[in-house]
């Protein structure tokens, strides 16, 4: 990604969010299926650990988002 890193990380953190809540909200993403959603998450918060733990998200809650 070619930015500043200021705006890298809000833009990592809008990715963050869009696929968690896809996860949480099946309904609103209906051509993504929560599968890819968690997969999606995960990889980025394995990525991104410090956007991850700012947006307050874990594992755990990943897998517990319904």
């Amino acid at each position: 990604m070619n930015c500043r890193p200021e705006i890298r990380e809000l833009l990592i953190e809008k990715r963050m969010r869009r696929w968690w809540n896809a996860l949480k909200y099946p309904l609103h993403e209906v051509k993504c299926p929560p599968a890819r959603a968690r997969r999606n998450v995960l990889k980025l918060m394995q990525r991104y650990p410090l956007i991850a733990e700012r947006l307050n998200l874990t594992v755990v809650r990943v897998y517990s988002a319904r």
